[in-house]
């Protein structure tokens, strides 16, 4: 099922925010379509394995929100991110991706399959694809994975966020806002900011960046890093995130991150801006 959605809410605001990033009075609109695709599959001679008396069903759904346009900008690297994360793979064709990936995560569980018409199921993968910050600068984007395979002992979900700049069109990424040749002593700081937190997310051992540098500029202003179910913790502690302000950061930034975050006269010996 496809449907457009756009983006009514700030409207004003965001026209004027296109304008302020370059972008001319004709590329205001935002505009999103909603994708889902769904299918059951039987897992062909399972029963006898896993003592049933019927074979396992395995359920496949996808629900995307797709931006088709965001004031202009070139959006193919955002729509790559997103492809490469969803489906693990990059191409034009969103809908065919996302049938392609429905029968491959099916038959991936090792059996052949065959598909059937029924909503029961005993296991499953489902992918979402969300919006979760939206300013004339920035769109953030978050693509959820959850599983749990039959029989398992219990499911697995991933989040994993995209940061996409507008006034560049292009993707940010950790390595860019931050010195290559800190980031264990920046994975460092983050293990001491989960340490004082350790009253509310729990023990965690942190000692390298999150996995796909994962992390997320929320809409409170903060760096997020976000670490998945057993990736720094516990399973039951869930996924972990660790934030902080930008400036608190600072003395790990390029110069590009430095001036991302208007940071780039931030002095990191008093802690005070310079001005």
């Amino acid at each position: 099922m496809k449907k457009l959605i756009f983006y009514a809410v700030g409207t004003a605001l965001l026209a004027a925010g296109a304008a302020s990033c370059g972008h001319g009075a004709d590329d205001r609109r935002v505009e999103f379509r909603v994708a889902e695709h769904g299918s059951s599959f039987r897992l062909l001679n399972s029963a006898a394995e896993f003592g049933s008396d019927e074979d396992m069903i395995f359920a496949d759904s996808v629900n995307l929100v797709i931006p088709m346009r965001v004031f202009g900008a070139d959006i193919n690297p955002l729509l790559d991110s997103i492809m490469s994360l969803a489906f693990d793979s990059v191409g034009a064709d969103f809908d065919t991706v996302m049938r392609d990936h429905l029968l491959s995560t099916a038959s991936g569980i090792g059996y052949a399959v065959e598909p059937v018409d029924t909503t029961a199921a005993d296991g499953f993968n489902v992918v979402t694809g969300t919006v979760v910050n939206l300013s004339p600068e920035l769109l953030v984007y978050c693509v959820t994975t959850s599983e749990y395979p039959p029989a398992a002992a219990h499911g697995m979900t991933t989040s994993y966020y995209i940061n996409y700049d507008m006034a560049s069109g292009r993707v940010l990424t950790l390595r860019e806002i931050f010195d290559n040749k800190r980031l264990n002593d920046l994975a460092a700081a983050i293990q001491t900011q989960a340490d004082a937190l350790e009253q509310i997310i729990g023990p965690t051992g942190i000692t390298e960046l999150p996995s796909h540098d994962n992390f997320m500029l929320a809409p409170s202003g903060e760096i997020v890093f976000v670490y998945q179910p057993y990736e720094a913790a516990s399973f039951a502690q869930g996924a972990i995130r660790v934030s902080f302000y930008p400036y608190e950061l600072v003395d790990y930034m390029t110069p590009f991150g430095k001036k991302y975050f208007r940071l780039a006269d931030f002095d990191n010996g008093s802690g005070q801006v310079n001005g």
